[in-house]
């Protein structure tokens, strides 16, 4: 039966109560399974006809919630407006099933009531932020009502709505590792910046600390879309691959193959720099350990340092083996460290 509502959805032949009962199948437990499960077959066997008009490919997925609440907010409980005439126009777009499938589906429903020369206004409630946010040298794993978790980053911050599970959306400043709840009716978009990652039930990991000239995004698990705000400029990213947005431009740059491993060294407690300047290991050792560095003299300005520390190695060791490769001395008090070249 949903199938052939489906069809009357994408030919424009869904009646009022057939879209009522739609409606109530979309928000329940059944369309999860549904679109993770069966979706596939159907759109291979049923849609792939002449029949039907040639899919968008953009995703405006996150519209659907959006609307069906619209949709309800604006019922009548006046029986007698039985008569008012009700338009659904309905264009149809792609809705994101499976790892393996990148078409999409979605309803994106308008509704319009005429009563009598008077118009009906829906009031939007305020939308309620939380924020949460953590200092250097402190890392926190964050349980979100919907699910999901996010390990967030040392001097890194999220702020999204009090009602996240009906309104996935978050705001990153610094590094977080997610791992979202599925819920094919809420999409959970991440905007870093100008890079926008939406996904479904999968992990990621998003890092844009404000001295960095990009942001970069590497997929775990799952798949997802990336975006850049206010362009048509997006991907999808598969398991693996990763993908970077320069601050001052608009345009993503070619996918990479990522180092997963490496990727996740800080959320699992290891310190690792991959040739980096001397100054760029001081701003990591800062956030890292929650310091305060100072460098006085000739310190390296060429050439690149590499090291990986495990089970939180301690500051002192760290830099007593930085010794090895580079000559100066230092001295620690409280929270801050002098070093001398």
């Amino acid at each position: 039966m949903i199938k052939e509502l489906l069809k009357k959805l994408l030919s424009s032949r869904l009646s009022k109560a057939e879209g009522k009962l739609l409606s109530n199948w979309l928000k329940g437990p059944e369309s999860d399974r549904f679109f993770s499960e069966e979706f596939d077959e159907m759109l291979k066997e049923d849609l792939a006809t002449e029949e039907y008009p040639e899919w968008e490919a953009e995703d405006l997925k996150s519209k659907i919630w959006q609307e069906l609440r619209s949709l309800e907010a604006r019922k009548s409980n006046d029986e007698d407006q039985k008569a008012a005439a009700t338009i659904f126009r309905l264009s149809y777009i792609r809705l994101a099933v499976a790892a393996s499938i990148s078409l999409l589906l979605g309803f994106y429903f308008y509704t319009s009531y005429f009563h009598n020369d008077t118009e009906s206004t829906v009031e939007t409630e305020a939308i309620q932020w939380v924020e949460k946010a953590n200092p250097a040298g402190k890392k926190t794993l964050i349980h979100l009502n919907d699910g999901s978790k996010v390990y967030l980053n040392a001097e890194s911050s999220i702020r999204y709505p009090e009602n996240f599970k009906s309104d996935r959306r978050i705001f990153l400043d610094g590094e977080a590792y997610f791992e979202v709840a599925k819920d094919s009716l809420h999409p959970f978009a991440v905007e870093a910046g100008d890079l926008i990652t939406t996904a479904l039930g999968t992990s990621f990991n998003i890092k844009t600390f404000p001295e960095e000239a990009q942001v970069s995004l590497v997929l775990v698990s799952g798949k997802v879309k990336a975006e850049v705000s206010n362009t048509e400029n997006r991907t999808f990213l598969d398991p693996g691959q990763g993908i970077t947005l320069r601050k001052d431009s608009s345009e993503l740059q070619a996918t990479f193959n990522a180092n997963l491993e490496q990727t996740l060294f800080w959320k699992e407690g290891v310190l690792h720099f991959e040739q980096v300047s001397f100054m760029d290991l001081v701003t990591q050792l800062e956030r890292w350990y929650g310091v305060d560095i100072t460098v006085s003299g000739a310190y390296p300005t060429s050439g690149g340092f590499s090291g990986t520390f495990k089970n939180n190695e301690n500051l002192i060791n760290v830099l007593q083996t930085i010794q090895f490769s580079e000559e100066f001395t230092f001295e620690t008090a409280d929270k801050k460290v002098m070093i001398q070249f």
